[in-house]
């Protein structure tokens, strides 16, 4: 098994970009709205499934740059503040985004567990988050799709998800491989993240076609980049 070294963060995306998705990452200095928001999709998330056992939930979109990944650590964050078990797990072993925006190292991750080079206890992290771990992408291999449909996958997520209450995974767009497609077995169900303005329609309804031919369960829509007028009440000013 041939595993590619991973390139040096700079080489992966320039550092003024880095630094703005990371200040999209959600915190105690965050709006009020933004906050109000991510708690009602949490909300949502925990009525779309049964209180018994632990619940895989895959993060994806139709295309890159639609904002799955920073709305996957900010779900993740959210269901981490309720005092339960969290596991975010990379999966986009091929452009991945989480290690970045944790500001931690990505080997050993995902890629070097399913490869056996490495155990999941080795390999998840602990995050400034409390009762959030992390289990970023590892080394980039040359066959992710291979990795991601393997028999080591299942294994790992019915092993992991002895240990939490919560398992968020982010996945490569739906549109340009086919790798959420073979994850989706793993999956409680799938959010599908729309960015407006930007997401095209046939895309969106390409990636829908793909997921429900895998027989996902897709339990909601994320819409980003929504330009929302305020809200004035008498007794608020603002809720934004």
């Amino acid at each position: 098994m041939r595993i590619i070294k991973r390139k040096s963060l700079k080489s992966v995306r320039p550092d003024m970009s880095v630094l703005h998705d990371r200040s999209l990452i959600i915190n105690e200095n965050s709006s009020f709205s933004i906050k109000e928001e991510y708690k009602t999709l949490r909300t949502n998330v925990l009525f779309s499934f049964p209180s018994v056992g632990c619940k895989v939930i895959g993060i994806s979109s139709a295309q890159p740059l639609e904002g799955k990944s920073i709305n996957c650590l900010n779900l993740a964050i959210t269901f981490s503040q309720t005092n339960i078990r969290v596991l975010l797990i990379d999966c986009d072993m091929r452009l991945p985004s989480q290690a970045r925006l944790f500001e931690l190292g990505a080997v050993p991750g995902l890629s070097n567990v399913l490869v056996g080079m490495n155990t999941a206890a080795e390999a998840i992290q602990k995050t400034r988050f409390s009762n959030l771990d992390v289990l970023l992408s590892g080394d980039i291999p040359p066959n992710p799709s291979e990795l991601i449909g393997s028999e080591s996958m299942g294994k790992l997520i019915a092993e992991l998800s002895q240990h939490y209450d919560y398992i968020f995974v982010d996945l490569p767009p739906i549109n340009v491989v086919v790798d959420t497609a073979l994850m989706s077995k793993h999956l409680s169900g799938l959010v599908l993240v729309v960015r407006a303005t930007v997401s095209k329609r046939e895309s969106v309804i390409k990636a829908i076609n793909k997921l429900e031919l895998a027989d996902t369960n897709i339990i909601g829509v994320i819409i980003t980049s929504v330009m929302k007028k305020p809200l004035y009440y008498k007794k608020y000013r603002n809720y934004g």
